[in-house]
């Protein structure tokens, strides 16, 4: 510092440096895009913040103190942003400037597993997230997170797990102007709340606040469930300090070795009095012993998870493919055919139809403690697909494509064909006597 002035090491970022602005979500605290940093080379996310005018230093400020957090378990601040999106019609902007995770959040892989996930890859992830929590705490001063759950646990390429918007808490009470929430939105924060603050409007928060909220979210990763999901807040405000809890009925611990010991971590955790919550990094020691029984299995997990989420990618965008069987000897010579090799083995136990629709429903995640078990079958290879406003599609490897042209026809919405012998003006109608 010299002079009064403060020097500060984060970087501000403006709009020269940054391209292709794409909105891709929003929060409590502004919206968050996705951009490109000409100069670095990589993508950003850029989270826009609800401020007041002249607030632009307080934020700097906050992100100094989150720059320090640096850790593999939680999401990188890169610096402070000032701009307009690269649109200058819009008001000047300030925001933060975070490492982009392209996977999305847990609260997204929940959604589209429609299950909880494998087991090893579900106690890495509690692992990695109460790693990263740990890591906050013990800071100096320590940093609150407050706002701990699904939607706020990020993904990488490999399903590593992020923590982000720890911090903000301290960044909305400097900078952010809220203009009020619905009840929805209130809901799902509640539902992490731990009851002594939905008590006391003079509550003081404490790393208890987010144990409590760990636990909750340790049992969105047992289940693959959004707790008191369908509930109304005013409700939930009110039965949390009675001693309410998530359902624990679903969830058999039969099924997996150890999970008794983590429904046991996750119940002290959540419990009725902050002082009998344990650290972090108690949780830290608690689920390691428990991960270690399933690491084994943590590649395979990942590889069916990564699988079955490209499967719903190419799946949601051929959704009006019509794939119908055709044996070779029906091929017409004059169609343009592309083999590619034998039939291929595919991991199925269905059969072909003689006419069937793609089906693009996800599948659901195999519970915690499964074991996998594969049937193999010889596919037919020669396939017909018939598209439109495309090409050709080919899906997998040691598989033939016919393509056939066809007429056009005609959408049974259009009218009917117009004779143009008898209306064109060329063409009078012969009168007949």
């Amino acid at each position: 510092m010299d002079g009064g002035e403060m020097r500060f090491r984060v970087s501000v970022v403006r709009d020269d440096c940054l391209d292709r602005f794409l909105r891709v979500g929003s929060g409590g605290f502004g919206q968050i895009f996705r951009a490109r940093h000409t100069l670095w080379g990589t993508d950003v996310a850029v989270k826009l913040l609800h401020y007041k005018e002249g607030s632009a230093s307080s934020a700097q400020r906050e992100a100094e103190l989150m720059f320090d957090a640096g850790n593999s378990n939680v999401v990188r601040v890169l610096g402070v942003y000032e701009g307009r999106l690269g649109d200058p019609q819009r008001p000047l902007q300030c925001g933060l400037v975070l490492e982009f995770l392209a996977r999305g959040s847990l609260e997204d892989l929940l959604q589209r597993l429609a299950a909880p996930p494998p087991c090893a890859l579900a106690l890495r992830m509690a692992l990695q997230v109460s790693l990263g929590m740990n890591f906050l705490h013990q800071l100096t001063p320590p940093i609150l997170h407050l706002d701990l759950k699904p939607s706020n646990v990020l993904l990488s390429d490999s399903l590593d797990a992020k923590i982000t918007d720890f911090g903000l808490s301290r960044v909305a009470e400097n900078v952010c102007k809220y203009t009020g929430v619905n009840d929805e939105d209130e809901g799902g924060t509640l539902s992490y709340m731990p009851p002594e603050a939905l008590q006391s409007s003079s509550y003081k928060p404490s790393k208890a606040f987010d144990v409590y909220s760990y636990g909750i979210l340790l049992w969105s990763i047992i289940t693959g469930k959004e707790p008191y999901s369908g509930v109304q807040s005013s409700l939930v405000r009110f039965r949390i300090p009675l001693g309410d809890r998530p359902d624990l009925a679903s969830v058999d611990c039969s099924e997996t070795e150890g999970l008794d010991e983590l429904l046991k971590l996750m119940m002290q955790c959540w419990d009725q009095e902050p002082h009998r919550r344990p650290s972090f990094l108690d949780c830290v020691h608690a689920i390691t012993a428990i991960y270690t029984m399933h690491a084994r299995r943590l590649n395979d997990d990942v590889h069916d998870v990564l699988e079955q989420l490209q499967d719903d990618e190419i799946c949601s965008s051929l959704r009006s493919v019509q794939i119908s069987r055709k044996p070779h000897r029906e091929v017409d010579p004059q169609d343009l055919s592309c083999v590619t090799g034998p039939a291929p083995q595919q991991e199925t136990a269905a059969a072909y139809t003689e006419t069937v629709q793609k089906e693009c429903s996800p599948r659901a995640a195999p519970p915690v403690g499964a074991i996998r078990k594969t049937q193999r079958q010889t596919s037919n290879p020669a396939v017909q697909v018939s598209m439109s406003n495309v090409f050709g599609v080919q899906i997998g490897n040691n598989n033939s494509m016919n393509i056939t042209q066809k007429p056009r026809q005609r959408h049974r919405t259009a009218p009917s064909a117009v004779n143009t012998h008898s209306s064109h003006p060329q063409n009078p109608p012969q009168k007949h006597q």
